[in-house]
């Protein structure tokens, strides 16, 4: 049953075509259902896959696109069957906003993994009213109470967005894959995921190093925990770490990796897990079969996990290093460019 509510209209900003600018847009939204919230968007952070989805590198982009899943807000209307959230709450909203709750991966609690997933953009909604899902590129956002999470305290509001997508992405690996105090692990490529990924692990008490082709991120990759630093074209670096590594966490999205380098790092019995998307990856299967290693992928995470996770951020001061422009069409598109170009030092956040 949908919460009786005047029919509002929302002021966000879309791309109207893809690899257009980003404008001024205006909507209607779809009715307050029960089990929704309304937010007013403080801040929304920028992320990578944002820009792909504008270009629709990745097919199936739906025009007008608002972008933005790295989204925090303040409640400003609850449903008639929401209990948790109140109005006056601070909360988070990432790139998961719904899922079925009756599916396998469900009752398992990885949500994350539901055939049946929300997704904070490009989702249809089966109303003609409002097509599909609109994202954080925006001054208010009504979403599923389930998918709004209360940001702690101790994180500081512009911060907390892109916990939410890059914090989410690196910090599940080592949930589900049990890494941990004393273990050597690799981060390899240094960027929006990598600088998050890098504390968690420093965090976690791992022995932690960060593996990359720019040798003038060294002083940077040591601010945010790591231990050691290796440049992946130094040869002789790499073959000094050879079969030592207990877990390597890839966040590299470039094409022409060779990944046999990166396996040689690993002891036998060690994981390369990806969380980066290049636009393919290629290797021959030796050197994993003759040392039983494991190479995975993560995906998101659970409810469950995204609420860990905050607690462990705002007790552990595990925050991104963000760049910040107050929200409107022209800065939309700045900080897309900036994005593209590489440019950020680590997140990029838009604020209302």
């Amino acid at each position: 049953m949908a919460l009786a509510d005047a029919r509002e209209e929302f002021v966000a900003y879309a791309a109207y075509e893809a690899k257009g600018k980003i404008k001024n847009f205006k909507y209607t939204p779809i009715e307050l259902k029960s089990d929704e919230v309304q937010l007013r968007v403080e801040s929304c952070g920028v992320c990578h896959s944002d820009l792909h989805q504008i270009h629709n590198d990745w097919g199936g982009a739906k025009f007008p696109l608002v972008v933005g899943h790295e989204i925090v807000g303040i409640v400003e209307k609850i449903g008639s069957e929401v209990k948790d959230l109140n109005v006056g709450m601070r909360v988070g909203v990432g790139p998961q906003t719904g899922c079925c709750n009756s599916c396998h991966d469900c009752d398992r609690g990885e949500e994350q993994l539901c055939s049946k997933k929300i997704k904070s953009y490009n989702t249809p909604t089966g109303d003609p009213k409002q097509p599909h899902t609109y994202g954080g590129f925006s001054k208010n956002l009504r979403v599923k109470a389930q998918w709004a999470f209360p940001i702690p305290d101790g994180i500081p509001p512009k911060q907390a967005g892109p916990l939410l997508c890059a914090g989410i992405t690196t910090w599940t690996p080592f949930v589900y894959n049990k890494i941990g105090k004393g273990m050597k692990v690799g981060i390899c490529g240094f960027g929006g995921l990598g600088h998050m990924a890098v504390q968690f692990a420093a965090k976690l008490g791992c022995q932690t190093y960060v593996i990359t082709r720019s040798p003038n991120k060294k002083a940077e990759a040591e601010k945010f925990g790591a231990t050691g630093f290796i440049v992946s074209t130094d040869k002789k670096q790499m073959a000094e770490h050879a079969r030592s590594f207990d877990f390597l966490l890839s966040t590299i999205s470039g094409d022409g990796v060779v990944w046999e380098e990166f396996f040689g790092l690993l002891r036998p019995d060690g994981k390369l897990c990806c969380v980066g998307l290049p636009p393919k990856i290629t290797f021959k299967p030796n050197i994993l079969v003759c040392n039983r290693l494991t190479f995975c992928g993560s995906y998101l995470a659970s409810r469950s996990d995204i609420i860990n996770m905050l607690k462990f951020c705002s007790e552990n001061k595990v925050f991104p290093q963000i760049e910040t422009l107050p929200m409107n069409a022209e800065n939309s598109n700045k900080a897309l460019e900036k994005v593209e170009k590489n440019q950020v030092r680590y997140r990029m956040v838009l604020y209302n």
